[in-house]
Protein backbone atom coordinates (compact mmCIF):
# COMPACT_ATOMS: atom_id res chain seq x y z
CA UNK A 1 0.00 0.00 0.00
CA UNK A 2 1.43 3.63 -0.62
CA UNK A 3 1.67 6.08 1.58
CA UNK A 4 2.29 9.71 1.96
CA UNK A 5 5.00 10.39 4.31
CA UNK A 6 3.66 12.47 6.88
CA UNK A 7 6.85 14.47 7.11
CA UNK A 8 7.78 15.35 3.62
CA UNK A 9 4.93 14.02 1.62
CA UNK A 10 6.81 11.50 -0.52
CA UNK A 11 5.03 8.53 -1.60
CA UNK A 12 6.26 5.13 0.16
CA UNK A 13 4.88 1.19 -0.12
CA UNK A 14 3.90 0.43 3.52
CA UNK A 15 4.00 -3.17 3.36
CA UNK A 16 8.18 -2.69 2.82
CA UNK A 17 9.28 0.55 4.65
CA UNK A 18 9.07 1.55 7.85
CA UNK A 19 10.84 4.41 7.37
CA UNK A 20 10.49 7.52 4.31
CA UNK A 21 13.34 6.87 1.69
CA UNK A 22 13.51 10.62 1.16
CA UNK A 23 13.99 12.21 4.81
CA UNK A 24 13.74 8.74 6.90
CA UNK A 25 10.46 9.31 8.94
CA UNK A 26 8.87 6.95 10.55
CA UNK A 27 5.76 5.82 8.29
CA UNK A 28 4.03 4.22 11.02
CA UNK A 29 2.20 6.69 13.38
CA UNK A 30 -0.57 5.19 15.75
CA UNK A 31 -2.40 8.46 15.12
CA UNK A 32 -2.91 6.77 11.13
CA UNK A 33 -3.77 3.56 12.32
CA UNK A 34 -7.58 2.30 12.08
CA UNK A 35 -6.74 0.39 15.61
CA UNK A 36 -6.01 3.96 17.71
CA UNK A 37 -8.55 5.20 19.81
CA UNK A 38 -7.23 8.27 20.34
CA UNK A 39 -9.87 9.19 22.71
CA UNK A 40 -8.09 6.99 25.64
CA UNK A 41 -4.91 6.52 23.73
CA UNK A 42 -4.07 2.96 23.01
CA UNK A 43 -4.13 0.62 20.67
CA UNK A 44 -7.61 -1.49 20.51
CA UNK A 45 -5.36 -4.41 18.64
CA UNK A 46 -2.71 -4.91 21.70
CA UNK A 47 -4.77 -2.43 24.67
CA UNK A 48 -1.71 -0.98 25.33
CA UNK A 49 -1.67 2.86 26.34
CA UNK A 50 0.65 5.20 23.86
CA UNK A 51 1.14 8.31 24.56
CA UNK A 52 -0.18 10.90 21.79
CA UNK A 53 3.35 12.37 21.78
CA UNK A 54 4.77 9.07 20.31
CA UNK A 55 0.95 8.56 18.61
CA UNK A 56 2.17 11.26 16.09
CA UNK A 57 6.16 11.41 16.14
CA UNK A 58 7.17 7.32 16.41
CA UNK A 59 10.80 6.39 16.68
CA UNK A 60 12.44 3.44 15.41
CA UNK A 61 11.67 1.81 18.65
CA UNK A 62 8.08 2.30 18.60
CA UNK A 63 5.86 0.05 19.13
CA UNK A 64 3.59 1.25 15.81
CA UNK A 65 7.13 1.15 13.48
CA UNK A 66 6.92 -2.69 13.43
CA UNK A 67 3.17 -3.58 14.77
CA UNK A 68 1.86 -6.45 12.67
CA UNK A 69 -2.09 -5.22 13.65
CA UNK A 70 -0.97 -1.86 12.12
CA UNK A 71 -4.42 -0.84 10.01
CA UNK A 72 -3.91 2.05 7.75
CA UNK A 73 -7.05 4.69 7.91
CA UNK A 74 -7.05 5.14 4.07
Amino acid sequence: MDVKCPSCGAENWLDNQSQCLKCGCILRRCVDCANYDSERQMCRTTTAEVDRREAEHPTLLSVSTNCLGYRCLS
